[in-house]
């Protein structure tokens, strides 16, 4: 019986170790090796997993190749068919026995990651602790990197991670928003490495809409200032004849928390912001809103009708009334930035708001009534502030109400006054009538004894 026991302990340990060396191994190898739907590569540290994850709303079964940090699976930070999901979970990556490393589904080929040129017989793809997913051959000297994740990122800068431009290869670096919080499809800005004036840029559809400044030292940009941050930032620019590019690294200092992992990476999010997931510091597009130049925002183009008015967007609370007139545009590429552009562009617009899963628009043509308590529905609105001298509608109606009783008692005043000065006028004609009642005082002499007595 002992025997029987200890070989069911036996198994059960071995089975229990087997699990979580497969759930641990952060490597793939070629001749047949691939990751599917039910297991993940895990990185050395722990930090870092690659799997299939499914994103977007509750009825959504879209799933999707990605990398992500510290188990959060919600928004992973590089995806490898981020527009072109897969259906349910029939999604495999694979590394071949001929050399090929490609996702494939249940319609055939989806992404071709690599292709070997020769019989190359030892390729590794190995999930590293930087986050970065390599691909290797083994059996080269050089550990020449054939193909990275980092070469093709996504929406979020890491550690390490390169902007800018390989001369030599043609190969550029940056980062594309996702179209919503809920569609990771490539989106409306994108985060750029300008090598002419040595400054990050934000573009939306390719036109400038922020940037950080030119980089003043290693530690920062002039619109970016990180101090008494929980790590330690540096910069690092590379530029000569082969590549330019930006990249940073980070070590932990006196604020860093003991019991916290050190890393750090910024998201570019979908409405235009740099978000530090670490120290949750922010910067860049949710600052511009039309007309603004501050804080390295660019001036947005548009007809007169905005740019004379100094108009800007705001995101408020409140109402646009059911006669208020509006359209949608259902066209699920369309993010709240290019809604808002459209609205902008449009003299007519007076705010908008997106549909489902946050993209397409709904715009609105008439006057927007605000909430003070906030719990009404929240839109963007086109606001300008009013000219000198003019009073707001909304101050205009207190006005009123405070001024009515106002005047009301002054014309009773003026009215009580009016009565007085009349009473007075008949007695001085009274008074001058008995001083000659032989009558031969006129009016006018009446009026100008009474003016001079009683003016």
């Amino acid at each position: 019986m002992l025997p029987s026991m200890a070989r069911r302990i036996y198994r059960f340990l071995l089975v229990c170790f087997c699990a979580s060396h497969a759930l641990a191994a952060d490597t793939l190898y070629q001749g047949g090796d691939s990751l599917n739907s039910s297991n993940t590569l895990v990185s050395k540290n722990g930090l870092f997993t690659l799997g299939f994850t499914i994103l977007g709303s509750g009825e959504s079964s879209a799933s999707y190749l990605g990398i992500w940090y510290y188990n959060n699976t919600s928004h992973p930070f590089w995806l490898a068919n981020r527009d072109k999901p897969v259906a349910g979970n029939s999604g495999v990556l694979a590394l071949d026995g001929s050399g090929n490393m490609k996702l494939t589904h249940s319609g055939g080929d989806l992404v071709h990651f690599y292709s070997s040129p020769s019989s190359t017989t030892n390729l590794t793809a190995v999930l590293e602790d930087s986050g970065n997913f390599v691909l290797k051959d083994a059996n080269s000297l050089s550990d020449h990197i054939l193909w990275q994740s980092f070469d093709d990122p996504t929406d979020t800068f890491l550690p390490g991670m390169k902007l800018g431009i390989n001369y030599t290869s043609g190969q550029t670096w940056s980062l594309t928003s996702w179209t919503s919080n809920l569609v990771p499809a490539p989106g409306a800005f994108t985060l750029e490495w300008e090598r002419d004036t040595h400054e990050l840029v934000i573009k939306r559809r390719t036109q400038t809409y922020w940037t950080s400044g030119p980089l003043t030292s290693y530690t920062g940009f002039e619109n970016i200032v990180i101090e008494s941050a929980p790590l330690d930032f540096s910069y690092i620019n590379v530029s000569n004849a082969d590549e330019d590019y930006i990249m940073f690294t980070i070590s932990a200092n006196q604020y860093t928390p003991q019991d916290r992992t050190i890393f750090s990476m910024w998201q570019m999010k979908y409405d235009g912001n740099i978000v530090d997931n670490f120290t949750q510091l922010e910067y860049g597009a949710t600052s511009c809103k039309g007309n603004n130049t501050d804080a390295g925002c660019e001036k947005w183009s548009g007809p007169a009708c905005r740019s004379s008015r100094n108009s800007n967007f705001e995101f408020r609370s409140g109402s646009f009334g059911i006669t208020v007139p509006r359209k949608n545009d259902d066209n699920s590429s369309l993010s709240i930035s290019d809604c808002k552009d459209i609205c902008w562009k449009n003299c007519s617009c007076f705010g908008v708001t997106t549909i489902g899963n946050h993209t397409g628009c709904t715009f609105f043509y008439g006057n927007f009534t605000p909430d003070p308590t906030g719990r009404q529905a929240s839109y963007d609105i086109i606001v300008q502030p009013e000219p000198t001298g003019q009073v707001p509608p909304g101050k205009r109606k207190w006005f009123l109400i405070i001024l009515a009783p106002v005047g009301f008692v002054s014309m009773m005043g003026l009215a009580g006054l009016m009565w007085y000065l009349r009473r007075r006028r008949l007695r001085g004609i009274s008074l001058l009538y008995h001083i000659n009642p032989s009558r031969e005082v006129s009016k006018g002499v009446a009026d100008i004894g009474f003016n001079e007595r009683y003016a």
